[in-house]
């Protein structure tokens, strides 16, 4: 019976060696890889510029030098390179006219007078549309008779796009007034329009529009068929419905959109309609041309009379080569709502504080652009990029944002999410899925469910569109397809890589998650393969900048003043007072004026860090950002106080300012750290520490002199902070400590929502570090005896690696226990059933040892 007992211990002891060894070999070959793998970066190297196509036409010279309209603007640039096909088929025209420069099919006048200046700029000559000279060729109000008359589809587009409608602005704002706030349908606009050739959009491939077709079917609240134009405040009923202040407040704010020239300062100069975009203006205003008749000494004029747009339209200036739409020109609008225009260069606007540093050499504070001062934090990953060793421009607005995006796509544009076709996935892909391996659709799901094995495949040819007025790169192994089927003319495959020519004039590769995933390419293996492959809900649920946006600028609970007693701008119906020549009021600053001004407003706060989060229209996790916020003060025309910081509620009984859901355009490579997140109840939307810090703002606020009771004491004391009576808390917060919806979460999309009660409880794992810590390190008896050990050999879990190291070895250890103990079980029970059915054996063996 020994030999027996001494078997069997000796095979557990072999077993156990056995277990204890494969644990080891496992866990330290695993780490080392992973280790190992840590220093292994992937190669971000761009390549070579191979299609600069910058046409050089400083050699070349116009048809008529000196004469015509030149004999007083000789020296001025060419709109584009006069070796262009554009070009080309300008001059043409203008020669048809009597003008061989081609100055007349754009501007008009008489080319022929070069004498008297006021003659030349006046009537056009035969064969032209104009109805008379204009200085403004790209307007919107003529440009059916110019910029039209090649880019037919274009500029019906223009007309109805977003930049233009800025439907999305007028309902955010009204809505946080408390207007329309039944539903989340868009109904007003700039300007009145509608889109009389119907549903199917101008520009994209049959399954796109076959894909938006679908989409305004599905939301036609987000995809109008008209839109009015926003009324102006009734003031003979404003005190009983102060809500119309919304109304005045849009129509002096809105100095942005196509129609008007906008403010003229620093940061905002730009041109009209077309030339909004295709004009090319510095943040200071001044021309830099050759043109002799233009003031170089007066701000207010384009840089060089040259039209920026793609590669082929390069133009050098100082001796610098200029390719593509600035991102200066697109922040000249894009400075304000969101920001999103400087934060993309890593610039936070800080708001209308003055006398902010750093200061220059002369001790004056920090100048304004586009209406606000700076603090830098860090560029997007995609504003600047290292090629051959050295920084250079990285992708323009234009590499992402397609024609259809920024022109529109000739149906009604309403919001970012209806109008932008692109997701982050469409270059990158999943690390599961290259991007011509996955379905259309994905990350524009919209609550649809995807066959994820539907490959979208590739383009063997870009756009009609594309082909006939863009930058046409060759197809190597074919062009990327967008999540909603267009063709991406400046992306292609080159094997397992993915190509982009950005018309900044570069070309780079962008790193595919797959070919990571497959090569262990990781810059930081570990956190990568974690969160993308170990946890694929994180690739089905959320934005990629959910986690890439490392950084957000976030505007909360903005407090203003609209006083009747006072008059300003109205930037609506400026640009409907046009003179014959295309000009309106408010280019000639002859503004169209209305009664009430915004007076006073500011923020409660500015942050950067940590924004919180929510499911945005799409049905992905996306950051959430304050910017329509609105706490309004209503003076009537008597100069009597209508309503005092007011907050508006909802249908719903909420409030009615709103945290938005956004790309906040400041991507990095590496992610924000997991505890950003998770055990955050700021991303829950609870608010810093469940809002407990500005809780009660219905509480007037003192800070003076008081008694024993707590009670002011002067006569003469007066509130330090007034109290918001209707505000639900904090600014930030979305949700209260019940998990009930206390403000409004994007006023776009019907589809939007805070994070549901099962993804909070993800991110609420907050007791994790009590369960460890919690018994460290005076806890159990095992634990009193390690803490021991590592105290006497002086170990360390101090160091983040170090602590992780342990945790995950106390993972497996005790999951190699656990499945060993599950294992034992198992074979134990085939071991107790022959024992039952061998009992009366055994009880004889049992009786015999005994004997």
């Amino acid at each position: 019976m020994k030999s027996i007992g001494n078997r069997l211990l000796n095979i557990v002891l072999v077993v156990g060696a056995v277990i204890l060894t494969g644990f080891i070999v496992n866990y330290y070959f695993s780490y080392w890889n992973t280790a190992t793998a840590r220093n292994v970066e992937v190669d971000m190297s761009s390549l070579p510029a191979n299609h600069p196509d910058i046409s050089k036409s400083e050699n070349l010279h116009f048809p008529s030098e000196g004469k015509y309209c030149l004999a007083c603007h000789q020296g001025i640039e060419p709109t584009r390179p006069l070796d262009s096909e554009m070009m080309k088929q300008i001059l043409e025209k203008g020669a048809a006219m009597g003008d061989p420069n081609g100055c007349v099919v754009c501007h008009g006048g008489t080319p022929g007078e070069t004498i008297d200046k006021h003659k030349a700029h006046s009537g056009v000559p035969k064969g032209s549309t104009l109805s008379a000279f204009t200085p403004v060729p790209g307007a919107l109000q003529v440009n059916d008779n110019t910029c039209g008359l090649c880019h037919t589809d274009h500029t019906y587009n223009v007309h109805r796009s977003i930049m233009n409608t800025d439907a999305g602005k007028m309902k955010a704002i009204t809505w946080s007034f408390g207007i329309g706030t039944e539903n989340k349908d868009h109904v007003y606009a700039d300007h009145a329009i509608d889109d009389p050739d119907g549903p199917e959009p101008r520009f994209g491939s049959a399954k796109y529009k076959e894909y938006m077709k679908q989409m305004a079917e599905a939301f036609p609240g987000q995809y109008p068929k008209e839109l009015k134009q926003l009324p102006q405040a009734s003031l003979d009923r404003l005190n009983t419905m102060p809500e119309q202040a919304a109304f005045t407040y849009l129509r002096n704010c809105n100095a942005c959109h196509l129609s008007n020239k906008g403010m003229q300062d620093r940061g905002h100069y730009r041109g009209m309609g077309c030339a909004s975009c295709h004009s090319l203006y510095s943040n200071e205003g001044y021309y830099e041309g050759g043109d002799p008749s233009i003031d170089t000494g007066k701000p207010g004029h384009l840089l060089v009379h040259a039209m920026q747009g793609t590669r082929k339209s390069a133009v050098t200036i100082h001796g610098k080569n200029v390719s593509g739409v600035q991102v200066s020109t697109c922040a000249a609008c894009h400075a304000a709502g969101r920001r999103i225009g400087h934060a993309y260069q890593g610039l936070m606007a800080l708001g209308h504080g003055s006398n902010r540093g750093p200061f220059d050499e002369n001790g004056l504070p920090q100048k304004t652009n586009g209406g606000y001062v700076f603090k830098y934090m860090r560029d997007d990953a995609h504003h600047r990029i290292e090629k051959d060793g050295k920084t250079v421009t990285g992708l323009l607005c234009q590499d992402c944002h397609t024609t259809n995006s920024m022109h529109g796509n000739g149906n009604i544009g309403s919001t970012t999410l209806a109008t932008i076709e692109v997701e982050c996935a469409d270059c990158h892909g999943t690390p599961t899925h290259y991007p011509w391996e996955l379905p259309l659709g994905y990350g524009d799901e919209f609550g649809k469910k995807l066959n994820m094995n539907d490959a979208r495949g590739l383009a063997d040819e870009p756009l009609e569109v594309t082909k006939k007025f863009g930058m046409v790169y060759p197809k190597e192994d074919g062009y990327l397809l967008s999540a909603r089927g267009n063709a991406l003319g400046n992306v292609v495959r080159r094997g397992n890589k993915v190509i982009v020519h950005s018309d900044s004039g570069h070309d780079f590769e962008a790193p595919t998650l797959k070919e990571l995933a497959e090569t262990n390419g990781w810059k930081n293996a570990v956190k990568a393969k974690t969160a993308m492959v170990s946890i694929p809900k994180h690739m089905e649920s959320l934005e990629c900048y959910a986690c890439h946006s490392t950084w957000a600028a976030q505007y909360y609970g903005y407090k203003y003043v609209i006083d009747y007693t006072q008059k300003s701008i109205d930037w609506l119906a400026s640009p409907e007072q046009v003179d014959k020549d295309g000009t309106t009021a408010d280019y000639h600053g002859r503004y169209a004026m209305q009664q009430g001004a915004p007076t006073y407003g500011d923020y409660s706060h500015v942050r950067w860090e940590n924004p919180p989060l929510g499911v945005n229209g799409e049905g992905r996790i996306s950051p959430l950002v304050g910017v329509i916020q609105t706490v309004s003060t209503v003076i009537g025309e008597d100069g009597k106080v209508i309503t005092w910081n007011h907050v508006a509620k909802t249908k719903a009984g909420y409030d009615a300012m709103e945290l938005a859901p956004l790309n906040p355009h400041t991507t990095s490579a590496e992610s924000r750290e997991c505890a950003d997140c998770h055990g955050n109840t700021a991303a829950m939307g609870y608010g810093i520490d469940k809002g407990i810090y500005d809780a009660e703002p219905q509480v007037t606020r003192y800070a003076d002199v008081v008694g024993e009771d707590g009670e002011n004491v002067s006569n003469y004391t007066q509130a330090q902070i007034s109290a918001i009576k209707d505000l639900h808390g904090d600014f930030m917060q979305l949700l209260n400590s019940e998990g009930k919806q206390v403000q409004t979460i994007d006023s776009h999309w019907p589809t939007s929502m805070p994070l549901t009660a099962s993804q909070r409880d993800v991110l609420s794992r907050g007791g994790t570090c009590l369960a460890c810590h919690q018994d460290i390190p005076n806890g159990s008896i095992p634990i009193r005896m390690l803490g021991k050990i590592a105290e006497v050999a002086n170990l360390s879990f101090a160091s983040e690696e170090a602590h992780e190291h342990l945790l995950r070895e106390n993972n497996i250890l005790i999951s190699w226990v656990k499945a060993g103990g599950i294992l034992c079980c198992i074979l134990l029970i085939p071991v107790l059933v022959v024992g039952y059915i061998k009992r009366k054996k055994l009880m004889e063996i049992i009786k015999r040892i005994k004997g």
